[in-house]
């Protein structure tokens, strides 16, 4: 993944955080969600339309994910949605033909980013529960990690590296069961302060950063 787009998400995400969160305090956007940090999380996500509440005002957080709703919001996270035209008409896996809403992001989301895949009969399932397994692996190939470097049982090696990197920090890996809204905007904020496969942290949130500038459309800010 390119430090370009990881920097133009991180920057929507601090942006985001110093509006939502400014000296600790905490400000619910949806009605129905009680802890601060899903909030903030569900917010941020919101704000940089990756993932949306419902008309009236709810988040419904303990909603589960199906497969293709997971793809698409990964493509829209990576800034990669101007693409989709290219993939809308071809067909990756027999279950996801070009009338399904979403093909255009699972065909990107695997035969371009390759982050995805699917069973071992050829086919992606796109209407079935996205697991902790599911999420683990696909996020840990955005860092740069090689499922060939996982060691382990599946989904037991990919969970235990999101683990160890930062992508499960307040989400836990106990329930590796369907993903829900709430686990969902958690991982996905996590996502940029996950050690990447070189080593290290790309970068950390902290009450200390304060935003100087920012400029979406070249990728950059300025912190101090």
């Amino acid at each position: 993944m390119k430090k370009q787009i990881f920097s133009f998400l991180l920057a929507l995400c601090v942006a985001a955080s110093m509006l939502i969160c400014p000296a600790g305090a905490v400000s619910v956007g949806f009605s129905d969600v009680a802890d601060p940090e899903t909030a903030r999380a569900a917010e941020v996500l919101r704000l940089m339309g990756v993932m949306e509440g419902y008309a009236d005002g709810t988040l419904r957080p303990d909603v589960t994910l199906t497969r293709a709703q997971f793809c698409k919001m990964v493509i829209a996270a990576i800034g990669a949605e101007k693409d989709l035209a290219l993939y809308g008409s071809t067909t990756v896996f027999p279950d996801v033909r070009p009338s399904h809403w979403a093909a255009a992001y699972i065909n990107l989301a695997a035969k371009e980013k390759k982050i995805i895949s699917g069973y071992t009969d050829g086919t992606f399932r796109p209407e079935g529960t996205v697991t902790l397994g599911h999420a683990a692996a696909i996020l840990l190939r955005l860092l740069g990690y090689k499922d060939t470097d996982i060691g382990g049982i599946w989904p037991d090696g990919f969970i235990a590296m999101a683990e160890s990197v930062g992508l499960l920090d307040g989400v836990g890996s106990a329930d590796t069961g369907a993903l829900t809204r709430a686990r969902t905007a958690r991982l996905f904020v996590n996502l940029l302060r996950a050690d990447t496969a070189a080593g290290s942290a790309y970068y950390t949130l902290s009450e200390e950063t304060a935003l100087l500038s920012l400029d979406g459309g070249a990728g950059t800010m300025t912190t101090t």
